[in-house]
């Protein structure tokens, strides 16, 4: 979930929030995840036919996704990756159903984007095709380093890349509204860091 404060960043820099996709970690809170990730894709609108998830994170959230769309009355496979071949078994590194047709890759966040280019990379050798990136928070934040920033944020480059959307359940602006419309004096102590952070860093 989201926690406020000051983190570091895989990229260097000092953030004042940070998303932890596993303190979703109950049957209750796991249910709700899921059923955001769901709406959030149907809202979407995009033609799809099965969900990836990438080790780790990603198994358990593509999981959930699927459960929440079949109570939604889509019911659709779903298949993860091993970090390493099995060499015992039914072998290989895809677990679940086959990968074939439009294939939506389900995730929590896009930091480098490492981990979607892998999922595309064997999502297209199996001969489907990726149509989709699903993720619980764009962070709308430049990519680079402390010192160097790039000119896109990690999501646009995964867009501009493989020319497919990334859809999010929400944003840094999103985060932004929540914050300036919370009553809690806890919570409004955060939003000149978070506002700070995001004029430094943030896209435009």
């Amino acid at each position: 979930m989201l926690s406020f404060g000051s983190f570091k960043t895989k990229a260097g820099r000092i953030s004042p929030y940070f998303f932890n996709a596993g303190d979703f970690n109950d049957g209750d809170r796991l249910r709700a995840l899921g059923q955001f990730y769901a709406r959030a894709l149907v809202h979407a609108g995009i033609s799809f036919e099965m969900l990836f998830g990438p080790a780790y994170k990603g198994i358990t959230l593509a999981a959930t996704t699927a459960i929440a769309l079949a109570q939604m009355g889509q019911s659709v496979p779903f298949s993860y990756n091993r970090k390493e071949v099995k060499d015992h078994g039914e072998g290989g590194i895809i677990v679940g159903a086959p990968l074939q047709g439009r294939v939506v890759i389900v995730d929590d966040v896009i930091s480098a984007g490492t981990s979607v280019r892998e999922s595309v990379a064997m999502i297209a050798a199996a001969g489907a095709t990726p149509c989709a990136v699903l993720i619980a928070l764009d962070r709308m934040e430049r990519s680079g380093d402390a010192v160097q920033i790039g000119k896109f944020s990690a999501v646009q480059d995964v867009q501009n890349e493989f020319g497919i959307p990334v859809l999010a359940i929400a944003n840094l602006q999103d985060l932004l509204g929540f914050l300036q419309a919370s009553s809690d004096p806890s919570l409004q102590t955060f939003l000149p860091a978070v506002e700070a952070y995001g004029t430094k860093y943030g896209i435009t």
